[in-house]
């Protein structure tokens, strides 16, 4: 019975292993082209070369990225900005929104709720042109302003943080009212450090989704030069091909650090929402 066991847990094993290279097969492949020499890599897509690894190591085309041509690296850290301003501003206005709404009690509070989560589960091609109208009528269109405000007021991590929220007993509130602590300190202090991985896990969460955003830049934003890093990306033409390559490594560095710095937070708070 254990030699059984043992063969099934090397089963799944290799099987894991094997959809992870599967999952990762394209990331290894641009990470290993991105130092091939740029007319290898045309060569490579005009059909004159097949192969998976570079014949020359070169470094050429992240040295246009990060010397000769600093148009990537300007979206790159303004996107960057963007998004952290975007995933700090949702996790506080969720924070103490979903406070509220968890242990407080005020006239039309199931009714708001009820309506948040309606809109957090429309897509977001059907909230498009209602935004951009009132976007429009407070002359935000056309500035970051129209990617950054309707960011940090969406309504997913009000919910989230709802449900964070609901799991603690109120008498840490009460307690911590004794002890003189106001709404605030007692959101700063007791609350968000109990629910720490709750919060992590929607900055995280927030941050990947606006550092993805393709609608709303395209919709909200005119001239293609404020475009943020995710729309550069998907415009960048086929003549740019090893170009593309080191612009999906750097594209991929922030999201990954983050994950490699929270992995333990955002395991524990998805694990336990699911259970919630």
């Amino acid at each position: 019975m254990k030699k059984r066991h043992k063969h099934y847990s090397k089963l799944i094993f290799v099987l894991m292993l094997f959809l992870a290279l599967l999952v990762l097969a394209p990331v290894i492949y641009m990470v290993i082209n991105s130092f091939a020499h740029p007319k290898e890599v045309m060569y490579m897509y005009n059909g004159e070369v097949l192969g998976l690894f570079p014949q020359k190591f070169s470094l050429m085309a992240y040295y246009k990225i990060l010397f000769s041509e600093p148009d990537y690296l300007l979206k790159f850290w303004r996107s960057l900005g963007m998004c952290l301003i975007i995933s700090t501003g949702q996790t506080l206005i969720g924070c103490m929104a979903g406070v509220a709404f968890a242990k407080y009690r005020f006239i039309g509070k199931k009714l708001w709720l009820s309506l948040m989560a309606l809109f957090m589960l429309l897509p977001i091609q059907v909230t498009l042109f209602p935004n951009y109208i009132v976007l429009e009528k407070m002359q935000m269109i056309d500035s970051y302003k129209a990617l950054v405000i309707p960011g940090i007021f969406a309504p997913f991590g009000i919910i989230w943080m709802t449900l964070i929220f609901r799991t603690m007993p109120t008498e840490w509130i009460d307690a911590a009212s004794v002890d003189g602590a106001g709404r605030f300190r007692t959101l700063f202090s007791v609350l968000i450090p109990a629910g720490k991985t709750g919060v992590v896990t929607l900055f995280v969460l927030s941050f990947i989704d606006s550092w993805n955003m393709v609608e709303q830049p395209m919709i909200f934003i005119r001239e293609e030069v404020r475009y943020p890093l995710s729309v550069f990306l998907a415009g960048m033409t086929g003549t740019n091909v090893s170009l593309q390559f080191v612009c999906g490594i750097l594209s991929l560095l922030p999201v990954t650090l983050l994950f490699l710095a929270f992995r333990k937070e955002l395991m524990e708070g998805i694990g336990d929402s699911v259970w919630r």
